[in-house]
């Protein structure tokens, strides 16, 4: 019996389930900057099992949005996305505030990211989405 119950404890321990018991826990983060002459904002949900998820909202300077649903993984410091079209990031959270790392277009072409990362951001919980200013808590507008 004592074998049985030091497998369950690590199994608990190693992947932590929400109050429900229904799924991983997550933790979120808002990701902002600028890339040439546009911003993004991105929403990422971080699992207790090593994936995240995320939405990139990529606004143009003609004030267009374009958006991408993300997947990936992260481990230690170190993170790697994905998006369906065969774009690409790796990078690296640094410090408790800022990530860097690069952008690999599907055509190959390679675009440096140094963005500013918030804890705890709210997101739309069914995707990891950032929330639009209107949605957020007063005391969470910019």
């Amino acid at each position: 019996m004592r074998k049985f119950s030091a497998a369950v404890l690590l199994f608990w321990l190693l992947a932590p389930m929400d109050a429900a018991g229904k799924s991983p826990v997550e933790v979120t983060e808002l990701w902002t900057g600028s890339l040439f002459t546009s911003t993004y904002r991105v929403g990422l949900c971080f699992s207790s099992l090593g994936t995240i998820r995320g939405v990139v909202y990529l606004r143009l300077k003609n004030g267009k949005v374009d958006v991408y649903h993300i997947k990936g993984t992260v481990n230690g410091n170190k993170i790697k996305a994905f998006h369906s079209s065969g774009h690409k990031f790796k990078g690296e959270l640094v410090g408790s505030d800022r990530v860097k790392g690069t952008i690999t277009l599907k055509s190959g072409l390679r675009i440096e990211l140094d963005g500013r990362r918030e804890h705890n951001a709210p997101l739309a919980s069914e995707d990891c989405a950032p929330l639009a200013s209107s949605e957020q808590p007063e005391k969470e507008r910019p």
